[in-house]
């Protein structure tokens, strides 16, 4: 147990978070915590919301210079602050008015659904008109979600391959579609891409849905996103707005090879998931992080893997749109 000259990390994190809170005009014992946030510490308060990143790799700080390149049209808030203090990396915005779109979700009726989608791909088309040459010269522009050099998707595939999460057979497939989608990458533009969009990204009033969480983005095919956007839609319950969303990316979908690379991207964004979730287990297990899946027994059952068998057979989600 940690003692009281040296507090722990969750209490570090809170009490920075409630200093910042204060120093921006939010009353610290009146802030709520998000259910559920993947890379940042989050607290929100009346008029600000605080990120502390539970790593210091610099990505609020890029984020904080990316997110001053955005057209207004995108509506990300104003950024109030941004620094390391005391190891801890943290940024702090206004806060939106509005709920996070994917809690809203299960009380939006199939009209409120497609007005949010569509507005929000409308901010999101804003982002890919961001100078993209001012986005790269901020540098460290990568998404760890999707391999998106070929040589990576290749080495990662292998990997997996290798530690007996899939069987050659499937390799062979998910290599086909690969191949195909790194043919027709050429065909479609590079633009600031999100990388991580959809409604858990997303702040919605009713009216209006922004983005937010721009520290994954970087420079890629500009119907990355459609794929991030597609592929959580498909996660929420209730009607689905994706065809109101194809509709809307019309232009997108017209360009040569444009099924082929969203089967790609699919593709990818699960080959990411499932060696993650092969990494955490082992690491739960007190197994070597890198070793074979055959040591996992619940593995075959695990929603990377059927969803890639699902991409290579045309029946996953995007088969549903698609196929």
């Amino acid at each position: 147990m940690p003692s009281p000259s040296h507090p722990s990390s969750s209490d570090r994190f809170e009490a920075l978070a409630h200093r910042l809170l204060a120093r921006y005009g939010s009353e610290p014992e009146h802030a709520s915590r998000p259910e559920h946030s993947w890379s940042n510490e989050v607290w929100l308060g009346q008029t600000a919301v605080v990120r502390i990143s539970r790593t210091v790799d610099g990505s609020l700080g890029r984020e904080a210079s990316l997110v001053s390149l955005l057209p207004p049209d995108v509506g990300y808030p104003k950024v109030l602050g941004q620094d390391v203090t005391e190891g801890l990396e943290w940024m702090v915005t206004e806060r939106l008015h509005g709920a996070n779109l994917e809690v809203a979700w299960p009380t939006l009726d199939r009209t409120a659904r497609e007005g949010a989608v569509t507005d929000l791909w409308a901010r999101l088309e804003a982002v890919h008109r961001t100078d993209v040459a001012a986005a790269r010269a901020i540098g460290g522009a990568a998404t760890p979600f999707y391999a998106l050099h070929e040589a990576d998707a290749r080495k990662l595939l292998d990997w997996l391959l290798h530690n007996e999460a899939i069987e050659p057979t499937l390799h062979s497939r998910l290599d086909a579609v690969l191949s195909r989608m790194f043919q027709a990458v050429s065909d479609v533009p590079t633009v600031l891409s999100h990388t991580d969009a959809g409604p858990h990204n997303t702040v919605w009033d009713g009216t209006n849905a922004v983005p937010v969480d721009f520290e994954f983005a970087c420079p890629a095919p500009a119907d990355l996103d459609l794929e991030n956007v597609l592929r959580t839609l498909s996660f929420q319950a209730g009607d689905n707005p994706a065809v109101a969303l194809l509709e809307r990316a019309s232009g997108l979908m017209a360009l040569p090879g444009a099924e082929t690379r969203l089967w790609g991207y699919a593709v990818l964004r699960d080959l990411w998931g499932l060696r993650k979730w092969m990494q955490q287990a082992r690491a739960a297990r007190g197994l070597d992080g890198d070793g074979g899946g055959a040591e996992i027994p619940d593995l075959q059952t695990w929603a990377p893997l059927l969803h890639l068998r699902r991409h290579a057979e045309c029946t996953s989600w995007l088969g549903a749109l698609l196929c």
